[in-house]
């Protein structure tokens, strides 16, 4: 959870806030990787993430430790993994940058990129979820990564590297 914190604090100001996640809308559009009008839909759906589930947690912000501590009561949650589910396909979505479908490789190294990871670390985490091989992630492998990033208690799944290394 503390990788996942790390890694969504876009402007590493130690709180997750809906600005970390407008940014990122902003920062597909810096980077070069979508025109305003998509960078516009990309922050619509990275901040739908915030609105409907983490603004629950803390408000206006969310430090590490309140972040920590609401994930680990979610645990006993028997719903806890359809709730995980939910914003994985407004990730997907703003990670598929060309709408075709599928994440490539190339797709997923912006996405480090934009959330501030190096990009070379991107082919390596991309490989680990491309469960078929195919070099291309289909939302179903993507939300399964997710989903088994903060389900599975082995540190040396696959899916431990869906946010890059672990920290």
């Amino acid at each position: 959870m503390k990788t996942y914190f790390q890694r969504i604090d876009f402007d590493k100001d130690g709180s997750i806030t809906r600005k970390d996640f407008e940014g990122m809308g902003t920062r597909f559009v810096e980077k070069e990787k979508a025109d305003a009008a998509t960078g516009e839909i990309i922050k619509t759906k990275i901040c739908a993430v915030w609105d409907s589930y983490l603004s629950k947690v803390g408000g206006d912000g969310i430090n590490e430790g309140a972040f920590v501590e609401a994930m680990k009561k979610q645990v006993a949650d028997p719903n806890l993994k359809e709730t995980l589910k939910g914003p994985l396909p407004l990730f997907f979505a703003a990670v598929d940058a060309n709408n075709d479908g599928f994440i490539s490789s190339d797709e997923y190294g912006i996405f480090f990129d934009i959330i501030g990871l190096d990009p070379n670390m991107a082919p390596a985490s991309f490989q680990a979820i491309d469960t078929n091989n195919d070099g291309l992630l289909s939302q179903e492998e993507f939300i399964d990564a997710g989903t088994e990033f903060f389900l599975s208690e082995d540190a040396a799944s696959p899916t431990k590297l869906f946010w890059g290394p672990l920290v």
